[in-house]
């Protein structure tokens, strides 16, 4: 795995920056504490300071390879134990050899004071520490992310199975119902049961050709709508009226999801024109304002009229389809009234 403070550029300047910092505390410990003039005091701290941020890129493969990161502690203490101390000798007779042959100071670490030397070991074993506990830190980040990526992996393949089950409720019910019309029609009008099952195989193949586009434009949905109602029309006539109004006002970017007027029109069409003796209408109001795309369906129903009980499984799917996508459950209302029945729907729009 490649060093992350080499792998980004950000990174590595990052590391510069932290280091110039060490620099410069260094530097001016050396001036407060031993009396060293702040020109030879910087360079000396820039000596140790640049050394040890080059054998610091080294401790990445100490960090990654240990056990810590995996519950092992007593494996990851002895292993940075062992590799500390390899690295800060090294650190420490390099640094003592160039600051002695740039300053003139005994260029021996054999020759330095007991004090000098184990004060130089203490600051080492400080910066060993400081960059172990950077690289640390980037590991959890790394690991948090990934795991956040996953949660977010399988919360959106969750999302999309649900969504996936809640249209495989729709299609059965839909072709339920046609073949029961079919199968009516054959006995009594073969060749509009012939006609019914061209267009019914005409919706599927454009419906499957396009499941998998979860939203669509208003034109789009409203296409899949009529390929729907022509099949509809040939069960119920002249007794079924559909009208769309105010949807060439309507913005091209205009989305929805898609198939969702599909459920709530076969709705219209249950509880308006089963249950009417006279010819019936369902007016689809349309229009745009505020970021939403919103969409009234009213169809009238009949005071004596005996209402078919039915599972509520259209308007519930079109809840859970708006709930999932748009993380919001008052997007669907329905109001019944005295002689009408309405159903309104409210589609957020995300800036193009």
């Amino acid at each position: 795995m490649i060093n992350p403070i080499l792998k980004s550029r950000d990174h590595l300047l990052v590391y510069g920056l932290f280091w110039l910092l060490l620099i410069i505390i260094h530097t001016m410990l050396l001036h407060w504490g031993q009396q060293i003039v702040w020109s030879l005091a910087l360079i000396e701290a820039a000596i140790y300071g640049v050394g040890f941020a080059s054998v610091g890129l080294s401790i990445w493969f100490i960090v990654r390879f240990t056990g810590l990161t995996d519950g092992s502690l007593w494996n990851a203490l002895m292993s940075h134990l062992a590799a500390g101390a390899l690295l800060i000798f090294l650190w420490l007779a390099t640094s003592y050899f160039i600051t002695g042959y740039l300053l003139g100071y005994d260029s021996s670490i054999r020759q330095a004071s007991i004090v000098d030397l184990w004060w130089r070991i203490a600051l080492g074993t400080i910066y060993y520490l400081l960059v172990a506990l950077v690289y640390y830190l980037l590991i959890f980040y790394e690991n948090y992310k990934e795991k956040q990526i996953r949660e977010i992996e399988m919360q959106s393949t969750l999302k999309e199975t649900e969504l996936s089950m809640l249209k495989a409720q729709i299609n059965p019910h839909f072709i339920f119902n046609s073949l029961n019309s079919i199968s009516s029609l054959t006995l009594t009008r073969p060749e509009d049961a012939h006609e019914m099952i061209v267009k019914l195989s005409s919706f599927l193949r454009y419906t499957i050709g396009h499941s998998e586009t979860e939203l669509v434009s208003l034109r789009q949905e409203i296409e899949t709508i009529q390929l729907y109602l022509e099949i509809e029309k040939l069960r119920f006539g002249k007794k079924l009226e559909v009208n769309f109004e105010g949807a060439e006002s309507i913005p091209e970017s205009a989305k929805l999801p898609n198939l969702i007027l599909q459920p709530l029109i076969e709705n219209a069409i249950k509880y308006g024109v089963y249950e009417s003796t006279a010819a019936s209408t369902i007016s689809v109001q349309i229009s745009y304002s505020d970021k939403h795309l919103q969409i009234e369906i009213t169809n009238s129903i009949e005071d004596d009229a005996v209402a078919h009980k039915g599972k509520g499984i259209g308007l519930k799917n079109v809840r859970g389809r708006l709930q999932l996508i748009y993380e919001s459950a008052d997007l669907l209302q329905t109001h019944k009234e005295k002689s009408q029945y309405k159903v309104q729907l409210t589609i957020p729009q995300q800036d193009q």
